[in-house]
């Protein structure tokens, strides 16, 4: 039976008015403004949201840190600490290939740091592609500069590049192995 009450939304849609607030955005975002900037919120309220998902991170309550590192990623998205809290958050939640991506954008950001570039290692182990693992791994360890941190990050690639080593000698050499 047909409605006898009109479609208020539709009788007021104008999609020329949306198309220009799109273009108008996405004018903003290219000249270098975030989501956040466009909707006022302050980067007072933002820090205070990676506190408090900063705080779930460390509770271990990585769904609701992961929430929250999304919402800043949203407001700030080339912001590479919230890309690195968002990225950790996926990593503990086994969203790898997640984890991956906010890495990647991070690494992009932070080109003399190797940690995003680590934990992508970490998180192509996790996936068993250990042939990539060992490229990112080996470029942290070529890369770290003398910093105290960045040699922690060089010493722990060079562990889990030993692992891999070991790994994949012992599945080679178990694959040559004879069963009597």
């Amino acid at each position: 039976m047909p409605s006898t009450h009109s479609n208020s939304f539709a009788g007021d849609f104008d999609a020329s008015q949306l198309i220009d607030q799109a273009q108008t955005m996405q004018k903003w975002l290219a000249a270098g403004g975030s989501v956040g900037d466009a909707m006022n919120i302050s980067p007072e309220r933002r820090e205070a949201l990676y506190q408090l998902g900063h705080g779930f991170y460390s509770q271990a309550r990585f769904e609701d840190a992961f929430s929250v590192f999304s919402l800043l990623v949203i407001y700030e998205h080339m912001n590479e600490r919230y890309l690195m809290a968002l990225a950790g958050a996926a990593q503990m939640l086994g969203k790898y290939k997640d984890a991956l991506q906010h890495y990647s954008t991070a690494a992009l950001l932070l080109v003399n740091d190797p940690t995003p570039i680590f934990f992508s290692g970490e998180c192509l182990i996790a996936l068993g592609n250990f042939e990539l693992a060992t490229e990112s791994l080996s470029l942290v360890i070529e890369i770290a500069d003398e910093s105290p941190a960045q040699q922690a990050l060089k010493s722990r690639a060079r562990i889990l590049l030993a692992s891999i080593s070991q790994k994949s000698n012992s599945t080679a050499s178990a694959g040559t192995s004879t069963t009597r």
